[in-house]
């Protein structure tokens, strides 16, 4: 059986553009996250702390120059001390419920879905972005959101990015109202 093909980078996307994602994804690698919440099993708020989930949940896979590079989160494990159930931390912040990938590369897939099939999605983001989303689950992501949300584009080089994405890496996560400055729709990166 032959082995997954070598990933590239488009030549036309600056890789300081694509390091950049990577640098500010890279920042969710290791990160502890979960914050308390009510036993999902009896509804209780008495609980402790019971570790962390032993392998941690995929923030992102980013395309590098020597591979395939997983970024993960370390997620908590609380347990009810009500009951004895044993469950994760709130992971809404970071984590649509049942997404293999964080809400910022989710959004991005979606973004991209609207307009391309999943294959051209997978390659897209791979080029575009140095992400590796498969796609299968780039045609998940699309099927199983409701596609009526607003949303924001900005055209770099020629090639239409999510503002979204870009708002939440290196803004303050709202595409609406993005903390960086950009004066007109069109962008040299």
């Amino acid at each position: 059986m032959r082995g997954p093909a070598e990933k590239e980078l488009d030549p036309a996307v600056s890789t300081l553009f694509v390091s950049a994602i990577h640098e500010e994804l890279s920042r969710y690698d290791g990160q502890r996250v979960g914050e308390p919440r009510p036993c999902p099993n009896c509804g209780s708020d008495e609980r402790r702390k019971n570790g962390y989930q032993n392998a941690p949940k995929t923030v992102a896979r980013l395309v590098t120059i020597d591979g395939i590079a997983d970024v993960g989160a370390r997620i908590q494990q609380y347990e009810c001390t009500a009951c004895g159930r044993s469950y994760q931390g709130d992971l809404s912040e970071l984590f649509y419920d049942g997404c293999d990938y964080a809400k910022p590369v989710v959004d991005c897939c979606r973004f991209h879905a609207r307009e391309h099939t999943p294959t051209a999605c997978e390659r897209l983001l791979r080029r575009r972005y140095g992400l590796q989303v498969h796609r299968d689950t780039v045609a998940r992501y699309a099927d199983r959101f409701d596609d009526d949300r607003e949303w924001h584009a900005i055209d770099i080089a020629g090639y239409t990015y999510s503002l979204d994405f870009l708002s939440f890496l290196f803004g303050e996560g709202d595409g609406d109202e993005p903390a960086f400055v950009i004066r007109r729709s069109r962008a040299i990166w």
